[in-house]
């Protein structure tokens, strides 16, 4: 992955449908926003398809060092059902997300490795066609400036990727700084650059 501190996120519900040898399987992405709702997702599809043989699933929530993630295969031979709808979310770098993959059986056994092939490609498809925003780690960073500094701090945030927020003004200008994680360090190195130009008058702090 390119950058750690990335991923993406489905920002609407997406289905995908496929058929291996008279089985049917319906993959369902669904956005997540923590195992609790990944478990109400599943929940609500496993009696919407209450016909269904299995409900094998997936889910992502968070990224990096709070990341979460599980799966199951709900009846069908360990590893061929929940691990490859994982493993396709982990492929896609989506996270925030719920993966759940219905299956009717057809009558004909796929086997091991026809399992795996047919939900990886269920959940591949449900990914590859649903609408998915970029989500950037950030750190908020509560920054002081005396008003002569803003133009040079605000090129800083623009370089450096820096979304900024609350504003207020008094004796300086005072200001929020969302920054992404993977420029952090090179915004705090000009930051101190810029403090040592302005004596000490610049400050920040994590909020």
């Amino acid at each position: 992955m390119a950058d750690p501190h990335r991923y993406r996120i489905p920002s609407a519900d997406s289905a995908h449908e496929f058929k291996e040898q008279g089985s049917r399987f319906l993959a369902l992405l669904s956005p997540c926003a923590s195992p609790a709702s990944a478990a109400c997702h599943l929940d609500s599809l496993s009696r919407r398809h209450h016909d269904a043989t299995h409900h094998c699933w997936a889910y992502r929530c968070g990224w990096g060092a709070g990341l979460a993630e599980r799966c199951g295969d709900d009846g069908e031979p360990s590893g061929t059902a929940g691990q490859p709808i994982l493993r396709s979310l982990q492929e896609g770098e989506v996270s925030d997300a719920s993966l759940v993959v219905v299956r009717w059986f057809g009558g004909v056994k796929l086997g091991t490795g026809g399992l795996a092939r047919a939900y990886r490609a269920s959940a591949r498809g449900a990914i590859a066609g649903a609408r998915l925003e970029e989500r950037v780690l950030t750190a908020t960073l509560l920054c002081d400036l005396p008003y002569g500094a803003q133009g040079s701090f605000r090129r800083l945030a623009k370089k450096t990727g820096a979304q900024l927020g609350t504003e207020s003004f008094a004796e300086g200008w005072s200001v929020e700084a969302a920054v992404p994680l993977g420029t952090l360090p090179e915004f705090e190195a000009r930051m101190a650059e810029l403090s040592e130009s302005w004596k000490g008058a610049v400050r920040w702090k994590s909020k």
